[in-house]
């Protein structure tokens, strides 16, 4: 790793700073990361996924000409790469120069059929016949280009984003829905009610018939208070789903705004007939004294495990420390071992018993070095999950990263990235939240506690599903 005074010229850590701004959607900070890095390297590939890189965040900045540009430079050091004619496809699509953009996607169909059918090429020529047909408008393409991104910023809870992304969806086109309705969903989700109705009532002006839409009017006039409002469009989406769980479970919430306790805990009942796993219309029941506490379910097998390792690591801390952040708490002792616990994610938790380890505190640019590594390597593993990551556990003689993955329902199957990633002395990590709020002249203020680990002749006892999630085999 470079020295501090090194830091600005050196590739690495330019590099790794582009990709943490980069998983943040930090991309004016990222592009100047990576404008910096491939002003710097000489070797061609690192030259060709810089400006690969600069790319993608100019055309998230919209700044189609700068974006365009830097493909010209990726497409001088790699002639005839069809991700690169891809990408430009899309860049001048987003722009609106449909003609331009569709003379390079038929340029992917006619020279690189298999990666254009990877990338559903054909619906994309399609779509842009009917914008330069008039059956759709010029702004329609870049909706599509926005919407396929709001998944993920709504898993991670990244409601800012998402909001400005149905903003830029709405400047697009105000005459479809969909900027509407993920402007309503980022409003709801930030309690500001009344401007999520009129996001929903705006996308149902536009589509009559998108059952989601009805839910969710009928979900905000209950958290206005307003319950008769509330039940007409429940009910108009019960006549088209009886079984939604979302419209039965606010029909109770309507009904016991307005005193009606029997009629709501039908609809509540109702709910469970569905889902009788569900846990808010359990407590409601509970609540209101005509349903049973509502008991745990039972965990995973390996959450079991943790829950059966934690009392036991915790007994043997003669001086343990405790760290919080959020809803995750980190428990360690340096001769010991550590225990992470967060009650917001179940998959999120880590117990190590194999100390001793020293506990360090680590630099601003360090964080981000780190945090860029870890998010490079999640993007490897799960490209979904790169988020609200930072880096806790560090083995301090080994100079190669290994990761072994597994995975069936959730894809993946299987991962070695053994020998893959040499950057001097890249440690091997686990993936955990930890704080974030020291200054930084890169990002938004960054602080972490960073563990390190000795490497043991003997691997200590360890149950990790590095935060990943993945669903289980079917």
């Amino acid at each position: 790793m470079a020295r501090s005074s090194d830091r600005a010229s050196d590739p690495t850590t330019l590099w790794l700073h582009g990709l943490a701004a980069m998983g943040d959607e930090q991309w004016e900070k990222a592009s100047a990361a990576f404008a910096r890095f491939v002003a710097v390297v000489s070797e061609v590939r690192d030259r060709h996924l810089g400006y690969r890189n600069l790319a993608a965040c100019h055309l998230a900045l919209e700044r189609y000409d700068d974006a365009l540009a830097a493909l010209d430079q990726a497409s001088c050091l790699a002639p005839d790469d069809a991700n690169m004619v891809h990408s430009r496809g899309v860049i001048l699509a987003c722009a609106g120069r449909i003609a331009d953009a569709l003379a390079e996607f038929e340029r992917l169909e006619r020279r690189w059929p298999a990666v254009a059918r990877e990338y559903g090429t054909q619906d994309t020529l399609r779509h842009l016949h009917r914008i330069q047909n008039g059956e759709a408008s010029p702004g329609s393409y870049l909706i599509k280009h926005l919407e396929a991104q709001l998944t993920a910023n709504m898993n991670t809870g990244d409601w800012d984003v998402v909001e400005r992304k149905a903003r830029r969806m709405i400047d697009a086109d105000p005459q479809r829905p969909e900027g509407h309705f993920a402007l309503g969903v980022a409003c709801a989700e930030q309690k500001r009610d009344r401007e999520a109705l009129e996001a929903f009532l705006a996308a149902h002006a536009l589509d009559l018939d998108y059952v989601p839409t009805w839910i969710n009017i009928g979900q905000t006039y209950v958290q206005l208070s307003q319950p008769e409002k509330a039940i007409p469009w429940l009910e108009r989406a019960l006549n088209q789903d009886a079984a939604s769980l979302g419209a039965l479970y606010q029909m109770g919430q309507a009904y016991r705004q307005l005193g009606r306790l029997e009629e709501a805990a039908d609809w509540w009942r109702s709910v469970l007939q569905v889902d009788s796993d569900h846990r808010p219309a359990q407590e409601r029941l509970y609540e209101i004294g005509m349903g049973p506490e509502p008991q745990e379910p039972l965990p995973p097998p390996k959450r079991q495990q943790m829950l059966q390792t934690t009392p036991i690591v915790k007994a043997r801390m003669r001086h343990p420390q405790v760290r919080r952040v959020g809803g995750v708490t980190l428990t360690w002792d340096g001769e010991v071992g550590f225990v992470l616990e967060d009650d917001d994610n179940a998959h999120n938790y880590t117990v190590y018993a194999g100390g001793p380890f020293r506990a360090a505190r680590i630099s601003d640019e360090g964080v981000l070095v780190l945090m860029g590594v870890t998010k490079q390597l999640l993007r490897m593993v799960d490209a979904s999950n790169t988020r609200d990551i930072a880096v806790l556990v560090y083995y301090d003689e080994q100079a190669i990263y290994g990761y072994q993955a597994g995975f069936e329902g959730g894809e993946r199957v299987s991962f070695d990235a053994d020998g893959h990633f040499v950057v001097t002395r890249v440690p091997r990590f686990f993936k955990v939240r930890i704080d974030s709020d020291l200054s930084t002249p890169y990002g938004d203020p960054m602080q972490g506690t960073l563990i390190y680990l000795r490497q043991q002749s003997r691997p200590g006892v360890m149950v990790s599903t590095l935060g990943l999630g993945a669903r289980p085999p079917t």
